[in-house]
């Protein structure tokens, strides 16, 4: 009874480091399209830097690899039979 509750568990942790996966590839898109569509006049120095394009260029390059990873790692997990 133990070792399926931590089975359970285990694969209740997978699914929300999947999801969290999922989660920072959309982020990093949709800083992108408000980093291009955004209007830049009358900005902080802290809101010029996270509308800045090349930055979430960078994190939209972040979520792609985590979300290859995620794929990655999922696919490896879904083959183990151990």
């Amino acid at each position: 009874m133990k070792k399926s509750i931590g089975l359970i568990s285990i694969g209740i942790l997978n699914l929300l480091h999947a999801s969290s996966h999922i989660v920072q590839f959309i982020q990093s898109a949709l800083l992108v399209t408000t980093s291009v569509a955004h209007n830049h006049e009358n900005e902080s120095f802290i809101e010029s830097l996270l509308h800045n394009p090349i930055l979430n260029i960078i994190w939209a390059l972040v979520g792609i690899f985590t979300l290859y990873i995620g794929i990655k790692d999922f696919r490896h997990h879904n083959s183990c039979k151990h």
